[in-house]
């Protein structure tokens, strides 16, 4: 069997992949990073990225990846209710300090492309595509020790000093790290339409329904796309598919606004699950857990990318000092890196479920839904600005997540 030696192995190259790598190039530490997707799938989700995100993408050199794919930018947010009233209108200008205080928006596959590409230019960093990893490789000790990779035909082991798990909701390595995590489907999920964007709609504007006809999200991913979620059941996703594309698009035009003046630019329907999960821990001896691996949220707010890409940011401040001072990655020693983001994503992903509850429940008129908004504070701007607070914000505490769970939001810190 071959070996491969370095520093630190990240398991999945994707969006949380790619993005520590990114972080940890100037950190002189040997980075290996295993991809199981030969190329990069052409993925229907994901396409949104947070000002804070965009801040941080500059300050690490890859925004202009994304610009060299044609991302564009989103300055306006917009919700609409049962009469389509608007329920909220947010100038993203407000939201976050210049120059980065915009949204933006690109196809997932180039998103990912762009982070790939900017992850590569790392002389520090190798991407490995095409390999899958099978097992983690642990110490006498059981701390463990790297992860063995089945490629090209052969087996190789990947020795390191640190396995970082970023292979999404059904990771191996945090399953043979021994955490324990319950992972929760919904009953409804997203079908992922992708059309011409209407002449009515701003490009410039991500707009919201939330109405008797159900949830339906418009986001404009080019100059001339919008990508557009509409919340439905398997028997939608079943009569979609049967039925076909033309009759689905008919009955959107009757539910939703918009509709009329869009085209379809679809070769299927395609169904995104919501998952929703939280691993017990991030961390274990010599294992890290980033992303979906460690949590799954809905996908109210847009926040899975950013939440992976926020844990990112933060392992690698953690992950950096422990290393280059030779320090053994204990579960101990890694522990401030979960202690720094655990709290902030589990705010997150309780926001999300509870804007879900209102987004599912097809309220009929305008007072109906804002009786449940008071309660989910699914449009507070207390909640909204925690959960698009800059990545170094302070994190929130055990009292704010109490009182959001309450029907409260308290001040940060």
């Amino acid at each position: 069997m071959e070996r491969l030696d370095c520093d630190v192995v990240i398991v999945g190259g994707a969006v949380a992949g790619a993005m520590l790598a990114i972080n940890l190039r100037e950190s002189g530490l040997d980075v290996v990073v295993l991809e199981m997707q030969p190329r990069i799938p052409e993925l229907r989700r994901g396409d949104l990225l947070a000002p804070s995100t965009v801040s941080k993408l500059a300050a690490v050199g890859a925004l202009e990846a994304f610009k060299n794919r044609g991302a564009i930018e989103l300055h306006h947010w917009l919700a609409l209710g049962p009469e389509l009233e608007t329920l909220a209108e947010v100038p993203l200008a407000a939201t976050a300090p210049a120059p980065h205080n915009y949204c933006v928006a690109l196809p997932h596959p180039l998103l990912q492309a762009a982070l790939s590409e900017t992850a590569m230019k790392g002389a520090n960093i190798r991407f490995l595509r095409g390999v899958r990893a099978t097992g983690l490789l642990k110490d006498k000790d059981g701390v463990a020790c790297g992860v063995t990779v089945f490629g090209e035909g052969a087996e190789t082991e990947v020795r390191a000093r640190l396995v970082v798990g970023c292979d999404g909701s059904a990771s191996m390595v945090r399953e043979q790290a021994g955490i324990a995590t319950e992972i929760e489907t919904y009953p409804y999920g997203y079908v992922m339409f992708t059309c011409e964007r209407s002449p009515d709609q701003p490009g410039d504007r991500q707009t919201e329904i939330w109405g008797a006809d159900g949830f339906c999200g418009l986001f404009p991913i080019t100059p001339e796309l919008v990508r557009c979620p509409v919340q439905a059941m398997p028997a939608d996703f079943t009569r979609w598919r049967a039925e076909g594309l033309p009759s689905a698009h008919e009955e959107l035009k009757h539910r939703f606004p918009y509709w009329d003046k869009m085209k379809l630019r679809e070769d299927g329907v395609h169904v995104y699950k919501i998952l929703k999960h939280h691993a017990a821990a991030y961390v274990a001896d010599g294992v890290l857990l980033l992303g979906d691996a460690a949590h799954c949220t809905p996908p109210y707010y847009g926040m899975g990318m950013n939440m992976s890409m926020r844990d990112a940011h933060h392992a690698a401040k953690h992950i950096v000092p422990l290393l280059r001072e030779k320090e053994k990655p204990t579960a101990e020693a890694l522990a401030p890196y979960e202690r720094r983001v655990r709290n902030f994503n589990e705010y997150v992903i309780t926001a999300s479920w509870l804007y879900g509850q209102v987004a599912a429940a097809r309220h009929k008129t305008h007072d109906d839904v804002t009786r449940a908004l008071e309660h989910s504070l699914a449009l507070d701007p207390g909640a909204m600005s925690v959960i698009y607070g800059d990545y170094d914000a302070p994190v929130p505490t055990d009292q704010q997540l109490a009182d959001l769970r309450a029907g409260r939001v308290s001040e940060a810190a």
